[in-house]
C-alpha cells in the first residue's frame, strides 16, 4: 500500500510540475498574457495614429484652406503681394564666467 502510495505521489508530482512549469503552462499563460495585453495597447495606439492620418488626408481633400495652412506652418511659404516679415529677438545679455 505505501508502494502505491508513494507511485501515486510521484505521478500526481509529475503532471502537476507540467502543468506549472511545462509546455503551455501556467507560467507561459501567464507570459503571454503580458505579451498579448501590450500587443492590444500597440494596436491601440496605431489605430490612434491611423485615424489622425485618416482625418487629415480627409481635410485636405475637402478644403484648400487647410492646405494653405499646411504650406504656411510647414513650409514658409507666402501668398502672391504678401510681404514677410521675420521677428529676431534678441539675445539677452548673460554675465560671462572667468
Amino acid at each position: 500500500m505505501k508502494f502505491l502510495s508513494l507511485v501515486m505521489i510521484v505521478i500526481i508530482g509529475c503532471l502537476s510540475y507540467d502543468l506549472w512549469f511545462g509546455r503551455n503552462g501556467i507560467a507561459q499563460y501567464r507570459t503571454l498574457s503580458v505579451q498579448v495585453k501590450e500587443a492590444r495597447l500597440k494596436a491601440e495606439k496605431l489605430t490612434l495614429r491611423n485615424q489622425a492620418v485618416q482625418d487629415e488626408i480627409a481635410d485636405l481633400n475637402q478644403d484648400m484652406l487647410t492646405v494653405e495652412e499646411l504650406a504656411r506652418d510647414e513650409l514658409g511659404m507666402i501668398k502672391q503681394g504678401e510681404t514677410f516679415y521675420r521677428v529676431i529677438e534678441p539675445i539677452p545679455a548673460t554675465s560671462s564666467k572667468r
